[in-house]
């Protein structure tokens, strides 16, 4: 049939239960498949209705034109036709389900089933270039396309799990170029082959974000990839809140498989760690610790996310960091370089050099778990120092290697084992050191206060704000409590800029550090050893208070009732109340128990005084100064003498008297003692009495007086012993052997323990019994003035003694006394180790008839005898306070007459002589010396 159809057809409607067509593609292909028979047998056709099941078909075709419309497919092309191919030149090809428009043009080659499509589609916004080869089975598609919104028409297409989905369609803004993309269709099955798809596209001025909580990354242009099913976005410039994260990039691994598919993010930066950096780690619960302030971070980041939230992130980073000032909670220091490698969880820091302020010089390294945000590692301490203001170094660790734990949860905890030391990050840095003798090798303060151990711990709200509270123990310092030095100490304290306060927990130390430092202390003992004080290398004046203390000074010890003590670079002055004091001196007649003094030192100048100046000690060079003003000064015979480094002492008193074993009072209007290497010198006055004492470098000994009144020896002894007239006293020798002599003029014996038990023996005794001699007795008694028993009356009297110390012996060598009725003469000694004494005394008396008989030539030598007198022998011992007597008087009264017998047979001669006129020998010798008369 050489000639072909015409068909023209209004309307036909046909209904096939074979008709299978479901999509643009299926249709496209079954009339592809089918023109080729139709222009074989029609010349043109034009159907203006065609109805098969559910599609209407509208077609037109001649020689040079096909129009072609249904449900999926609208076609408008020019046709030309070969013996094996046709020609399609396109105006358009619209698939309507997938509103895609193509125009171009379009070989078909029945023989080899082949199509080539060459030209443009558009789909939605996107324009692009449209190469494809197409087969009975595939079509192949190479696509350049001109900038467009968005990759999500790729959805109807494409059926990526939910993650890829993301990163295709969401996480990229930005105009896209496709500079190639292939694709492969399977014709058959009626699908895209995923893993055909291999291409590239540009977006100019992309954002893309790594995760829905972190800001979006402007870049200059987002180079993507897609190959192999991994989809690979290369960030060229990208800027992240004014950082630069050159380098980074987002490869999609295993894009379409849900199983395999995951997610990587490479993170580069080259900035600090801050906030803006770490945020984005946070957002995938990667939580650094630390915050960089300043200094610079090159950072490399890797995170993998599958698509199946059951598989582990995979998380690998390296931050290499310089010159960096880092804070860990509040805790700000200095990192001059250190390496951080982030291994999934853990962060490891190495050789992190870690430098606060010109404190802490440590090299670091440590492994932290981001999960639990704990840590562990090792620490190499550099230096370590603690110094004051003036660089004086309190604690200086140098080159210790010290095992470190930390903990970041909700506060900082820093842990250096073998220092058994904490530190913890909060509003404040707490640090507790808990052993002191880790740090004792280490601080100089330590050791000069010996604190050898115990626990401290400082809340540090900031440089200017620190509270502390601690345990001392090991003290050794010169304070006791309850008589127990105070080895142990609990104390809290608080340093507020320059001020310090520091307290005991009982409140009995404080110290106050100002522009001055203050120290308080109460109920303590303490122990200064002024040789080893040194005021000069003083940095700040100290001002030193005591309350209801004990203050040893240089061994000896002051009860002190209050004392403020103020200690400058060269002087020191204070004001101080002591109590139960223990002094030589009395005030009032009463012993000075408490004394408030003022003083200074200054140049080795000491000066005390009381508030009205009638107490004043001053010490200079090594001489001491004393002036007391109604004071009494009391001195011990039994205190030892001891060395002393001063060079001379000199004491001034007026109105004061001075004490001898707090029992014998020497009274003084004024008294001065000089003390110098070669002499000693003592001088008192009382009114007219006279005292002076000399003891040479030799220990030579010469004591003057004169006119010593009875007031004065009476205030001696605490007693009236003497009544008027006046003694001399006089002594020589040395401190071990000395000679004296007393005189006495003029004076009434009224209480003496020896006189008063001789008196009362005398008049008791058997010769008053005799009528012979008590009559003149009594006589006499009652002519005698002044005469009892309870007193005697010495006209003249010297007692000669020696004393010697090394026996402690008081001999008295001679004692004649000229007394009212009763002389005395005699001798003996007293022991001072016991005070008792031995001594024979002979009694002259009966002196009215030796004044009598004496006149009457034979009858006084009948009576008297040759001595013209009446005497008898006393032996007084025992207690020198309540001694004994006894006497051989009563032998004597019984033999008077024998005597008396025997003289009158011998009184012849004697009468003679005395009308001769001549005198007997013993008579011209008794004419020389008077009787009983005391020499001077």
């Amino acid at each position: 049939m050489d000639k072909k159809l015409i068909l023209d057809v209004g309307n036909i409607e046909y209904k096939s239960k074979k008709s299978e067509t479901k999509s643009s593609f299926d249709d496209l292909k079954k009339d592809l498949e089918l023109l080729p028979k139709i222009l074989m047998l029609f010349e043109s056709i034009n159907i203006k209705s065609l109805k098969i099941d559910d599609n209407e078909f509208k077609i037109i075709l001649n020689e040079q034109d096909l129009y072609l419309d249904n449900k999926f497919v609208n076609l408008s092309s020019k046709v030309d036709i070969t013996a094996n191919q046709i020609l399609f030149d396109m105006q358009s090809l619209y698939l309507k389900d997938y509103e895609i428009l193509f125009n171009g043009k379009i070989k078909i080659d029945y023989f080899n089933n082949n199509l080539n499509y060459f030209g443009n589609f558009y789909y939605q916004d996107l324009e692009a270039k449209l190469n494809v080869d197409m087969t009975e089975d595939l079509a192949k598609f190479y696509i350049v396309s001109s900038p467009f919104k968005s990759l999500k028409f790729i959805k109807k297409f494409l059926d990526l799990p939910k993650e890829a989905q993301q990163w295709m369609y969401d996480n990229v803004e930005g105009d896209i170029k496709l500079e190639g993309l292939y694709a492969e269709y399977d014709l058959k099955n009626n699908q895209l082959v995923e893993k055909s798809l291999n291409g590239k596209a540009q977006i100019k001025e992309a954002k893309i974000r790594f995760h829905k909580d972190v800001d979006v990354i402007q870049t200059k242009n987002l180079d993507i990839t897609f190959k192999d099913d991994n989809l690979h976005f290369d960030l060229i410039e990208p800027i992240f809140k004014g950082k630069s994260l050159a380098g980074s990039f987002v490869t999609i691994h295993n894009l379409t498989s849900a199983k395999n598919g995951e997610v990587e993010v490479h993170i580069e930066a080259n900035s600090k760690l801050d906030t803006d950096i770490l945020d984005i780690l946070k957002a995938y619960k990667i939580n650094l610790p630390l915050l960089q302030k300043s200094g610079n971070t090159n950072a490399k980041l890797t995170l993998i996310f599958p698509y199946e939230l059951e598989k582990p992130m995979t998380t690998k980073g390296e931050f290499l960091v310089s010159d960096a000032l880092i804070s860990i909670g509040n805790f700000v220091f200095n990192s001059k370089n250190a390496t951080v490698i982030l291994d999934g969880s853990n962060v490891f820091v190495k050789d992190a050099n870690f430098k606060y302020k010109d404190m802490i010089d440590a090299l670091v390294n440590i492994n932290i778990d981001t999960k639990t945000l704990k840590s562990s590692g090792d620490a190499v301490i550099n230096s370590l120092i603690i110094k004051k203001d003036n660089g004086e170094k309190i604690v200086e660790i140098k080159d210790k290697k010290t095992p470190l734990e930390m903990n970041f949860n909700k506060e900082t905890i820093i842990n250096l084992k073998d220092l058994e030391t904490t530190v913890k990050v909060t509003d404040v840095v707490s640090v507790n050191i808990n052993n002191l003798s880790k740090i004792y090798p280490y601080s100089k303060l330590l050791k000069d206060i010996s604190i050898k151990d115990g626990n401290i711990t400082l809340d540090i709200k900031n440089d200017n704000n620190i509270n502390f509270k601690a345990l001392i123990k090991g003290l050794n310092l010169p304070i006791q409590k309850d008589g127990q030095n105070i080895e142990n100490l609990d104390i809290l304290g608080t340093i507020n800029g320059k001020n310090i306060d520091i307290s005991s927990i009982d409140e009995n130390i404080k110290l106050e550090v100002r522009d001055d430092l203050k120290i308080y202390l109460k109920n303590l003992n303490i122990t200064l050893d002024t040789k080893k004080q040194d005021t000069n290398s003083l940095n700040q004046n100290i001002n030193l208070y005591l309350i209801n203390s004990e203050l040893n000074l240089d061994g000896t010890i002051y009860k002190i009732k209050n004392a403020n003590i103020f200690l400058k670079k060269e002087e020191i002055s204070f004001e101080v109340t002591l109590k139960d004091l223990d002094i030589p001196l009395k005030k009032d007649g009463k012993k000075v128990e408490e004394l408030t003094l003022f003083g200074v030192y200054k140049n080795n100048y000491t000066k005390l005084n009381t508030k009205n100046s009638d107490l004043i000690l001053e010490l200079k060079n090594g001489n001491i100064s004393l002036n007391v003003n109604g004071y009494d000064v009391i001195y011990q015979t039994e205190d030892k003498e001891e060395d002393s480094n001063n060079k001379n002492i000199n004491i001034v008193g007026n109105n004061s008297n001075i004490y001898v074993n707090d029992k014998y009072k020497f009274l003084a209007d004024n008294f001065e003692v000089r003390v110098r290497d070669n002499e000693k010198f003592v001088h008192l006055q009382h009114k007219k009495t006279d005292i002076t004492l000399k003891i040479s470098k030799d220990n030579k000994v010469d004591i003057f007086t004169n006119e010593i009144s009875d007031e004065y020896v009476n205030a001696i002894f605490d007693k009236n012993i003497f009544k008027g007239g006046k003694i001399l006293f006089l002594a020589s020798g040395n401190l071990d052997n000395l000679n004296g002599k007393i005189i006495i003029e003029n004076s009434n014996i009224e209480d003496l323990a020896i006189i008063n038990n001789l008196l009362i023996f005398i008049h008791t005794s058997p010769a008053l019994v005799n009528p012979l001699l008590a009559v003149p007795s009594v006589v006499g008694m009652a002519t005698n003035s002044g005469f009892n028993l309870t007193a005697y009356k010495i006209v003249n009297g010297v007692m000669e003694f020696n004393y010697n110390k090394e026996k402690e012996l008081l001999d008295v060598k001679k004692l004649v006394t000229v007394g009212n009725g009763i002389d005395f003469e005699g001798k003996g000694k007293i022991n001072l180790n016991d005070l008792t004494l031995d001594s024979e005394i002979k009694l002259i008396f009966l002196k009215d008839y030796s004044k009598i008989v004496g006149a009457i030539p034979v009858v006084n030598y009948v009576l008297l005898g040759d001595s013209n007198r009446v005497e008898t022998q006393v032996n007084i011992f025992g207690d020198l306070a309540n001694p004994s007597i006894s006497t051989n008087l009563t032998k004597e009264t019984f033999s008077i007459p024998m005597n008396i017998a025997k003289r009158i047979l011998s009184s012849p001669s004697m009468f003679l002589d005395f009308i001769s006129g001549k005198s007997s020998l013993e008579e011209e010798k008794k004419k020389e010396e008077p009787i009983n008369k005391p020499l001077k």
